[in-house]
């Protein structure tokens, strides 16, 4: 499928899944905004990804904050005119362990980063989506969002809480020509990973 001069953007994007995402769509011809809380993550992904040919602007900053969501988005439209597909990659484990265990600011932060992230992004890209009548959003399931997850209780509250955004908001917006969906890829090869498996 080629995704020429549309324009994604891709949260998560310094490592990960959320880079090979990056790498997928600039291969298919997609413009990126690439987003990282570590600037020089994020850079190396953009010019690796624009060395194939697009063009790839690196922007850090955290999901959890809506201003900050709001600064990216307002510069992606801004450099390309336009934002085809938003691709809700960044999330973090949180606290493992039992829940009476659990520290609670990290806690939170998990719920910040991978729920909150997903609605400051969704709630700063729809607009212009939905005005164009066209767009693809894509957030990110996981372990835990539809069984028990035991020592995970913040990632798995958090992506269950993912899921039903997900079909709630892409039934408020199933007759506008915008689609949003979930997609759960199981377990993969990196860094969280590592986290698991250490646990």
């Amino acid at each position: 499928m080629r995704l020429d001069r549309e324009t994604a953007v891709i949260t998560g994007a310094g490592r990960g899944i959320g880079e090979a995402i990056a790498h997928a769509f600039a291969r298919a011809g997609s413009n990126l905004v690439l987003l990282s809380r570590t600037q020089a993550e994020i850079e190396q992904v953009a010019r690796q990804t624009a060395a194939l040919g697009v063009t790839s602007v690196a922007l850090s900053g955290d999901v959890s904050r809506r201003s900050e969501v709001e600064r990216i988005m307002a510069a992606a439209l801004e450099k390309f005119g336009r934002i085809d597909v938003l691709v809700n990659a960044a999330g973090i484990y949180g606290p493992i362990g039992p829940l009476v265990e659990n520290d609670l600011e990290e806690w939170v932060q998990a719920v910040q980063i991978n729920l909150l992230g997903a609605v400051f992004c969704m709630h700063a890209c729809l607009p212009h989506m939905l005005a164009r009548g066209k767009g693809v959003v894509i957030n990110f399931s996981g372990g835990g969002a539809v069984a028990p997850f035991p020592r995970f209780s913040a990632y798995s509250a958090s992506k269950a809480a993912v899921v039903r955004l997900t079909e709630t908001v892409a039934e408020e917006v199933k007759d506008s020509g915008v689609r949003i969906n979930a997609i759960a890829p199981g377990a993969v090869n990196t860094r969280l990973l590592d986290q698991i498996l250490a646990a």
